[in-house]
């Protein structure tokens, strides 16, 4: 069995989306051996940071938890999609998709992980265009997962006029799992098939969280 972890390791210099009212990760020890007989740690950080799936409840009230999500819709055959041409604030085009094949569950990598724990990693990602998702949407994508930070823009957050996330809020209302912040996505082989396996934790009525994704190969 070969495995790829796509997953960002959760530490004290793990960056978050930049607001200041998002929780910075704190990983502390709080028991250790010579003192309390067995070593333990605190984990305070944000349901959305490192890598980590969105439910819909992260943008509409009254809606599906990330306890609730269908684990089969987070489990299963994937296709690998190569963006990797795509530079900063580059868009996907409903035509860019128009060549490949939409399957139940979606990657599309861009290379941009490897700007993690950079200044640039939040500053102008390439992203979806509304009719881009319109089209992954209506031919039955039930998960994305991406190795950018969102597949919004995030420089629309900070205009004013702007709307605010508009991608996240098609694919949730229509339940469709996101994935975002994966990482080492340059070890996948575009001509090899793959199964993922992205499974959140199971936190009682929150709007997303952190996960461990890997890639199995077929």
């Amino acid at each position: 069995m070969k495995l790829i972890d796509l997953s960002i390791s959760i530490d004290n210099e793990c960056m978050t989306c930049g607001t200041p009212w998002h929780q910075k990760v704190a990983v502390e020890r709080m028991g250790i051996i010579d003192r309390e007989g067995r070593n333990t740690s605190s984990i305070v950080l944000g349901s959305h940071s490192a890598t980590h799936m969105d439910a819909p409840l992260h943008f509409f009230d009254n809606a599906e938890s990330i306890d609730e999500l269908d684990l089969e819709k987070c489990i299963g055959p994937v296709t690998c999609v190569d963006f990797t041409d795509k530079c900063a604030h580059d868009t996907v085009t409903g035509r860019d998709l128009e060549k490949i094949s939409v399957t139940e569950r979606m990657l599309f990598v861009f290379g941009w992980c490897e700007n993690w724990k950079t200044s640039k990693y939040y500053d102008h990602f390439p992203y979806f265009e509304k009719d881009a998702i319109r089209y992954l949407i209506e031919n039955g994508m039930k998960l994305i997962a991406l190795d950018t930070p969102s597949p919004d823009d995030g420089a629309a957050i900070h205009q004013q006029g702007k709307e605010d996330s508009p991608n996240h809020k098609l694919l949730l209302n229509k339940g469709v799992i996101i994935v975002e912040y994966l990482i080492n996505t340059s070890r996948i082989d575009f001509n090899k098939q793959y199964k993922i396996v992205a499974l959140p934790l199971k936190l009682k009525g929150a709007d997303g969280s952190p996960a461990r994704v890997i890639l199995e190969e077929k």
